[in-house]
């Protein structure tokens, strides 16, 4: 897995110039070889080609997404207009993160852009994970925290959507 990772804005808008590429920090950027190995053995791939849908908005499923290939685009709701692209995810970071918290309904819409490969970790999974190496799970729980709380302010900041048909 690449060691940088480059993300446009949350909030790259159709009609605007799209924001300059943010350094992000990968998903346990300090992991060893080993320790994704690991990680890996107790999620399974899963391979998408362009345009197929990853996550369907307001379904129910927990899984958290590990995104070792390609880019996702997460779309929203642009009312009568279909959707919009709020967030083109790359290799290295995840998707998935609230609901594999919170077990509520998944928030978006997320689909392939390009080819990807991405590693597929159910809650069942994690706990196996968890016992086999708890030290593991905590590092990628909160690691799963820190992406949260840099998304939160990464929205915060951004200019309100209110009222946008």
């Amino acid at each position: 897995m690449s060691r940088g990772c480059y993300v446009s804005s949350f909030f790259d808008y159709p009609d605007q110039s799209p924001a300059a590429p943010a350094k992000v920090e990968l998903l346990l950027g300090d992991a060893t070889d080993d320790e994704w190995a690991v990680l890996l053995r107790h999620g399974r791939d899963r391979r998408f080609g362009p345009g197929d849908t990853v996550v369907t908005m307001g379904s129910r499923e927990q899984s958290l997404y590990i995104v070792l290939e390609g880019q996702l685009e997460v779309l929203a709701p642009r009312g009568r207009r279909g959707y919009k692209r709020i967030a083109l995810v790359e290799a290295g970071s995840v998707i998935g993160e609230l609901s594999f918290f919170d077990g509520g309904v998944r928030s978006a819409h997320v689909r392939a852009a390009t080819a990807a490969v991405l590693a597929e970790l159910t809650p069942t999974e994690f706990d196996a994970l968890a016992v086999a190496r708890p030290d593991l799970a905590r590092r990628l729980l909160f690691d799963l925290g820190r992406i949260l709380a840099q998304r939160l302010r990464a929205a915060q900041r951004a200019p309100s959507t209110a009222g946008e048909n």
